[in-house]
C-alpha cells in the first residue's frame, strides 16, 4: 500500500522524536518535554476544541473536557500514555477534546503519578481513585453518573485494563465500556510482532519494553507477568465490553490481538479494530491524518451503541 503524504509526515515526525528521546537518555524532564509534543505534526492537530477545566481529584489534578450542551451524565475517565513516566494535559488536550466531542461525553483527564518518582502501583491507584470519584462527581455537581467509561492510550491503555482487573477483584462497580488504544499488555514482550514489526515501528523499541517493566515495578516484588502490570496474564472473564484499537505498524500489535483472543476465550465481548500501516496512537493525529479522524468516529460508535 502506497503511503499518503500525511502518513509519511507523521512517520517522519515520530522517527525524529524517537531519535531526540534517545539522545536525551535518562534525562526524565527532557523526555517529558519531548513526549508532550508527540502529536504536534501540524498546527491543526494541536488545536484544542474544548478547553479543559481543572479540578482536584483526591491528591491529584484532573481536567474536565465537557462538550457544548453536554449534561455531564455520560462520563469517561481518560488515562494518557507516555511510557508510565511522561504525559500531561498539555500534550494530550487536543486529542481528548476531539474524543469528548465525538463521543458526546464529559471526559475527566487524570494527572496520575509517574515513575521514576512514583513506580507501581502509585499511578494505578491514582487512576482507580479517579474512577471512584468520577462515578459520584460530574463537571457541575456531585451526582451519580448515568454511564461511566474508561479509556486510555499506550501506557494509559495498560492502566485502563489494569483498573478493570482490580475492580473485578474488589467486586467494585465496573464501567459500562472500556477503550484501550495501542495498549501494552505484556511486559515480557513475547508477542510475535515485537520481532516482526521492529523495523516498521517508527517510535517504540521492542527491547525497551521489559526494561520499562522493570523500572515500573521497581518497588514491587512481583515479576513482569504480574497481571496488574501485564494484563494479558490476568483472569479475563467477567469484563465489560471492550474495544482495542491499534495500528498494524506497531510492535505492540500482538499485545492487543492476544488480549482480545483471551477475552473471547473467557466468554467476553471485545471489538479488535486494527488499522493497516498506522503507527502507535495514530488517533491523536486527527484531523491532519484522515485515518485518525475515521478511527475516532469508530470509537464514538462503540461508546454510543447500546
Amino acid at each position: 500500500m502506497t503511503k499518503t503524504k500525511e502518513l509519511e509526515a507523521v512517520l517522519t515526525h515520530l522517527k525524529r522524536l524517537a531519535i531526540e528521546v534517545t539522545q536525551h537518555g535518562t534525562d526524565v524532564s527532557q523526555r517529558r518535554r519531548l513526549l508532550d509534543g508527540y502529536f504536534s505534526v501540524s498546527p491543526e492537530v494541536v488545536e484544542t476544541l474544548v478547553e479543559p477545566a481543572e479540578v482536584t481529584v483526591g491528591s491529584r489534578a484532573g481536567y474536565w473536557f465537557v462538550p457544548e450542551n453536554n449534561d455531564g451524565q455520560r462520563r469517561m475517565l481518560y488515562i494518557h500514555g507516555g511510557s508510565w513516566m511522561s504525559g500531561s494535559v498539555e500534550g494530550w488536550k487536543a486529542f481528548v477534546a476531539r474524543l469528548a466531542i465525538a463521543c458526546d461525553c464529559a471526559i475527566l483527564f487524570i494527572d496520575y503519578s509517574l515513575m521514576p518518582e512514583a513506580p507501581f502501583p502509585a499511578g494505578l491507584n491514582d487512576c482507580l481513585d479517579a474512577y471512584y470519584w468520577l462515578r459520584k462527581n460530574g463537571p457541575a455537581s456531585s451526582i451519580m453518573a448515568d454511564e461511566v467509561f474508561i479509556a486510555g492510550d499506550s501506557a494509559g491503555g495498560n492502566l485502563s485494563l489494569a483498573c478493570l482487573l482490580t475492580l473485578k477483584d474488589k467486586n467494585s462497580p465496573m464501567p459500562d465500556k472500556v477503550l484501550a488504544i495501542s495498549p501494552c499488555t505484556d511486559f515480557t514482550a513475547s508477542g510475535a510482532s515485537m520481532q516482526t514489526h521492529q523495523e516498521i515501528d517508527p517510535i517504540i523499541n521492542a527491547l525497551a519494553i521489559p526494561l520499562l517493566g522493570a523500572a515500573y515495578l521497581k518497588t514491587s516484588n512481583q515479576g513482569l507477568t504480574h497481571p496488574l502490570a501485564s494484563p494479558l496474564f490476568g483472569e479475563l472473564s467477567g469484563l465489560p465490553p471492550l474495544m482495542l484499537q491499534t495500528g498494524e505498524a506497531e510492535v505492540l500489535l500482538d499485545d492487543s490481538r492476544r488480549f482480545a483472543e483471551k477475552v473471547v476465550q473467557a466468554g467476553g465481548e471485545v471489538l479488535l479494530d486494527t488499522w493497516p500501516d498506522m503507527p502507535h496512537v495514530f488517533q491523536g493525529f486527527a484531523p491532519f491524518l484522515p485515518e485518525a479522524s475515521d478511527a475516532i468516529k469508530r470509537i464514538a460508535i462503540f461508546f454510543k451503541s447500546l
